[in-house]
């Protein structure tokens, strides 16, 4: 009786509906007619909506698994289908030992719904790994033509990161890059500086470091500081009023000063 009870309860939690997997087939039909009519028992009913269940499940891992491409929807499709038929095939499983076991039913049932189960298993994995083929091949994608929109612009990009970061995670920055290439950073400027200060910035906060951003070192830099989520500014050359040279300003962008203010200040 309790296998009944957790197989109604896993066909309402998987939302058996028509408008989940199209219209019910005539058989499904025929069985609710005959359970409505009292003909037969509730049973009936459950084991019916269940095959119907489990032939959708296993058609729409037959068309996810074997398609050219698959949008980011269809994969948890995929593999909501993968654990749906996993776990109505282990329900089966469970009943099938549980029959053998009170010598209702021969031993070979057990080794046929034993084989069933491990198929159901294989397919699971294969849609997992399916998933991540997809959204690695996503990734690296967006990676390409991140590096194709960098590769293909002289001028400086940014990445805005976090207005308030950690001041803190600078220096595991630095251990990084040390440990990485065996020196500090190297610092070009630190704070505010008289040169920033002629050229109209005020740099109070701001790191710049002078390496390339296209360098190893400037690319190394540059992906420790987007996984920190800590702002900066690639500089590819020296950019009048901006630049001097290629640096990696780390810190949002320098203010400008208020010539004003400045006169009233001196």
């Amino acid at each position: 009786m309790r296998f009944w009870v957790r197989l109604a309860a896993s066909i309402l939690t998987a939302g058996l509906a028509p408008a989940m997997f199209g219209q019910v087939d005539p058989e499904l039909q025929r069985v609710r007619d005959l359970v409505r009519a009292g003909a037969l028992p509730r049973n009936a009913l459950i084991e019916a909506e269940s095959a119907h269940l489990e032939r959708n499940y296993r058609e729409t891992l037959r068309r996810t698994l074997l398609s050219e491409t698959l949008e980011p929807r269809e994969i948890e499709v995929m593999l909501d289908a993968a654990k749906g038929l996993q776990r109505i095939v282990q329900e089966r499983f469970d009943l099938t030992l549980a029959r053998v076991e009170a010598h209702v039913i021969p031993v070979v049932r057990l080794r046929e719904a034993r084989d069933e189960l491990d198929a159901a298993m294989r397919q699971a994995e294969l849609a997992e790994a399916r998933a991540r083929l997809v959204r690695q091949m996503e990734q690296v994608a967006a990676s390409e033509t991140y590096l194709e929109e960098l590769e293909g612009d002289e001028g400086p990009y940014r990445f805005y990161g976090f207005d308030q970061y950690e001041q803190e995670l600078l220096f595991e920055v630095g251990a990084m890059y040390r440990a990485t290439f065996g020196t500090d950073p190297p610092v070009s400027a630190e704070g505010d500086t008289p040169l920033h200060r002629a050229m109209g910035l005020d740099h109070t906060g701001r790191i710049d470091v002078a390496v390339h951003p296209d360098s190893d070192e400037g690319q190394f830099l540059v992906y420790m500081l987007e996984s920190l989520g800590i702002p900066y500014i690639a500089f590819r050359s020296a950019i009048p009023g901006q630049s001097t040279g290629p640096h990696i300003h780390v810190g949002p962008p320098s203010e400008r000063i208020d010539p004003e203010r400045e006169r009233f200040e001196d």
